[in-house]
């Protein structure tokens, strides 16, 4: 059983506003889990769509705004946000922090459907 230090995964530097590490992964061995953690600074923001799969995301730090379907709202550091399956959301960073995710998926092979 791998044991993953953390501090030995480097965080990059952004591009276009985001960054992300990954610490579990096919490339670890997993044949059915990924873990990232992602950091989306000001002036993110994505695009609408869709996962095959569950997809949760944990607020670490900072705050990010989501939207679902017409609803917009602003999560904080504290806070897990959970997509199932064929629910179109999107995550935005117009505030003035960036915000720290960790994000988990049951599979090594995340299909996304882009809405928009």
């Amino acid at each position: 059983m791998p044991i993953i230090e953390h501090s030995t995964v480097r965080m990059p530097a952004p591009v276009d506003f985001h960054a992300e590490r990954t610490f579990v992964s096919a490339e670890q061995g997993a044949v059915s889990m990924t873990v990232k953690e992602v950091e989306l600074h000001p002036g993110w923001e994505g695009r609408l769509h869709t996962h095959s799969t569950d997809e949760v995301i944990m607020v670490m730090a900072g705050a990010v705004q989501l939207i679902i379907g017409d609803e917009l709202q602003t999560v904080r550091a504290g806070c897990t946000l959970f997509a199932p399956p064929g629910v179109p959301h999107k995550l935005v960073n117009k505030l003035w922090i960036p915000v720290r995710l960790l994000v988990m998926y049951p599979t090594t092979n995340q299909e996304t459907e882009y809405l928009e």
